[in-house]
């Protein structure tokens, strides 16, 4: 199965990441490809992408500082991608691996790397940059 792995350098501590990262509610501010919209379904996420709504678990591990999201994008189809924040100096590194599905075509699998590399640009502005007003 091909995955791919992209990480980003942040200059906020790793509890502050893992916290932003693993609030789903923060999804339509950092996984801009991804999540146009959330709502919350008890205790799920529904994920609002082009394709449609995905319903997603997201399980964090604040101790491993590890950060899974479980999605359903169709009934029947089951995807993780794996995040985690490690400490790097008196910042974060920040890591996000996904694997491309069964099924799923390479021009498909190379947007969603794609969208990833610009995600990364956002955490890491999000975290980093604060707004004077």
């Amino acid at each position: 199965m091909r995955s791919d792995t992209r990480s980003a350098t942040i200059n906020a501590h790793p509890r502050d990441v893992l916290s932003f990262v693993g609030d789903g509610a923060n999804l339509p501010r950092w996984a801009i490809g991804f999540a146009k919209a959330v709502r919350r379904d008890e205790k799920r996420w529904i994920v609002t992408t082009a394709q449609g709504d995905v319903p997603t678990t997201i399980a964090v591990d604040g101790s491993l500082g590890t950060v899974d999201f479980h999605m359903e994008p169709a009934p029947g189809v089951h995807a993780t991608a794996y995040a985690r924040v490690v400490p790097n100096a008196e910042g974060s590194e920040f890591m996000f691996t996904q694997f491309q599905q069964p099924g799923m075509s390479d021009a498909f699998f190379d947007q969603l790397v794609a969208a990833v590399r610009h995600e990364l640009v956002a955490l890491k502005a999000l975290l980093e940059v604060e707004c004077p007003l």
